[in-house]
């Protein structure tokens, strides 16, 4: 089942789909380098250039499997009964030079965004983080990043507030791995 951002669940997903690709391209390569042994020279160096620039694509999705591959979804039990709700978004991780930034529920009520970090990540640095993108977004929140879901959970209540939901969901998964 194809899972988008933002649903639980997509970092599993990504994994498998990327590692699958990534092995497509690691058996190309292979096969490209072993012809390239096996074969006439003018064709040898085609087929040698070809297995090379070959690795260039599969980099381009390696970087991003070897951020994800180490964070696990958050307990399902514990979330499962948030699963639907538009005003949720799960398995997001963000990224910057210095930090990448797992965040494993994220609430959005109206201009207030409430998020689980999952690692130990600078919990201000986060904020920070959220808050300068939401700006550029044209978007002004309250961010508050939580590492335990007792504490994320206290914020999380039932609201209809829908202002800028569909912005900030958009603006989450533009910026997520």
């Amino acid at each position: 089942m194809i899972k988008k951002k933002g649903e639980y669940g997509y970092r599993k997903y990504f994994k498998i789909k990327n590692a699958i690709i990534i092995g497509f391209f690691i058996l190309i390569i292979l096969l490209l380098f072993i012809a390239s042994k096996n074969t006439k020279e003018d064709i040898s160096r085609i087929l040698l250039v070809s297995s090379i620039l070959t690795v260039l694509p599969m980099a381009n999705l390696l970087a991003p499997f070897l951020v994800v591959f180490k964070y696990k979804s958050f307990e399902y039990e514990k979330i499962k009964k948030f699963l639907g709700d538009k005003h949720f978004l799960f398995d997001i991780i963000l990224t910057m030079k210095e930090q990448v930034m797992p965040l494993d529920i994220i609430y959005i009520d109206g201009k207030k965004i409430f998020a689980l970090l999952s690692n130990k990540a600078d919990k201000n640095r986060t904020e920070e983080f959220i808050k300068e993108r939401m700006k550029i977004g044209g978007i002004n929140v309250m961010v508050k990043v939580c590492d335990n879901f007792n504490e994320i959970n206290k914020f999380i209540k039932n609201t209809e507030n829908d202002e800028d939901l569909e912005e900030i969901r958009a603006i989450f998964k533009s910026l997520s791995v």
